[in-house]
């Protein structure tokens, strides 16, 4: 049997860095203690997260006729994700994101999408032709809506597992979500889609429900420290994950979808790929910048994690 094949759809981005940033005096500038540059994207974090987690990757997106475009390819290519899909996009910029970190988390970020607001349907259909319902479709919602209304249509109609980061929400369509296979949001995403927020401990199981009961095939909440909350119709359960010092939470959303996708094309139970998912995200934050673990050092942090879950209400 042929090895199953994972397409990622989704941005590549040149990343700014900025650490302790100081209060301007009188009328100078912002200063920044520290910072570094990298090669990031949703589209791009995820297929090399994949590939090094031992997935057979194909990325499709697009770069600028640049040397940042450049670099995104040289950092892609390096982990043995096959580019051949990524088009060069003459007259337009390589998408670029400034971030400033705060104590791990992202404090301000300045996004510029570039050559990545070009992707068009004629980018992606090629690459999805010869995919069989073993293989998988995993995309972030920040594509152009038509191309990832057009994508969700065509995972639908051929079977093909179609796992989405509904990351903006505001992007995502009843119909996008009624043809995902998973949607993987974080808890400020899953206030966004369900329509429900609060501070009661209850309120991400809440979230859960509700977006189960608008047609979500299955939902796994991202809840940081907390682990996860995932659902299917008639089930429910909570699986916890490790407990580490969070330095940057760069890209760790890219990399729990990276170790969910894997997993999953590997045919592990949706428990077991959180638990793993969940490690893999776990190593990604307690580094600083854009961090993706190995296949080896996952394998030997998700022993730390409890493999008993806890059923919840549906």
């Amino acid at each position: 049997m042929t090895e199953p094949r994972m397409v990622v759809i989704g941005g590549l981005n040149m990343d700014l860095h900025m650490f302790g940033i100081r209060p301007p005096a009188h009328d100078g500038p912002l200063v920044a203690e520290h910072h570094f540059l990298e090669p990031g994207g949703k589209g791009a974090n995820l297929a090399r997260a994949a590939a090094r987690l031992g997935a057979r990757v194909s990325l499709v997106g697009r770069v600028g006729d640049d040397e940042f475009g450049r670099l995104c390819l040289d950092s892609v290519d390096a982990d043995g994700v096959d580019s051949s899909r990524v088009r060069s996009t003459p007259g337009e910029p390589t998408g670029f994101v400034a971030i400033e970190l705060r104590q791990g988390k992202h404090h301000s970020i300045v996004f510029s999408s570039g050559a990545n607001a070009r992707l068009t349907w004629d980018d992606v259909a090629p690459a999805l032709t010869e995919l069989s319902p073993h293989d998988m479709i995993v995309s972030p919602a920040e594509l152009p809506v038509p191309v990832l209304e057009a994508i969700a249509r065509e995972a639908s109609d051929r079977g093909i597992p179609f796992f989405l980061d509904p990351t903006p929400p505001g992007r995502v369509s009843r119909d996008v979500l009624g043809a995902a296979t998973v949607i993987t949001p974080d808890r400020g995403e899953g206030e966004d889609l369900s329509g429900r927020s609060g501070t009661s401990h209850l309120a991400p199981l809440l979230a859960v429900q509700d977006m189960l009961a608008a047609g979500c095939g299955r939902v796994t909440l991202k809840l940081g420290e907390e682990g996860v909350i995932w659902g299917e119709p008639g089930r429910i359960e909570r699986v916890p994950t490790l407990g580490v010092e969070a330095r940057d939470e760069t890209g760790a959303g890219d990399v729990f979808m990276a170790g969910l996708a894997v997993r999953r094309l590997e045919g592990a139970e949706w428990s077991d790929a959180i638990r793993f998912a969940n490690a893999a995200s776990a190593i990604s934050v307690a580094n600083t910048g854009l961090y993706l673990p190995t296949r080896d050092e996952v394998e030997k942090a998700v022993v730390g994690i409890p493999s008993e879950v806890e059923s919840l209400p549906h």
